[in-house]
């Protein structure tokens, strides 16, 4: 079972990593005004939102697998 507060960590630690990616420093490396492409579509975009879509999926993640174990453990609890 996870430490009390280990999801809270791990989210505020999500939280500083969605900052770091977010910041105008690496956007720029990946801003290069619609001259390169990803099937079409802008670089900056496809970067921006695989991230986005990257940090959404990794906080459910951890949210889900917190409520898994803490409804494991009330179970263990009641046998």
């Amino acid at each position: 079972m996870l430490r009390p507060g280990i999801t809270r960590e791990r989210l505020a630690g999500l939280c500083a990593l969605g900052v770091l990616l977010f910041s105008p420093s690496l956007i720029g490396i990946f801003d290069r005004g619609g001259e390169v492409t990803f099937f079409g579509v802008p670089v900056l975009v496809v970067y921006i939102f695989g991230v986005w879509t990257a940090l959404i999926i990794v906080a459910a993640v951890l949210i889900i697998r917190r409520q898994r174990n803490i409804q494991d453990h009330i179970e263990l609890e009641e046998d």
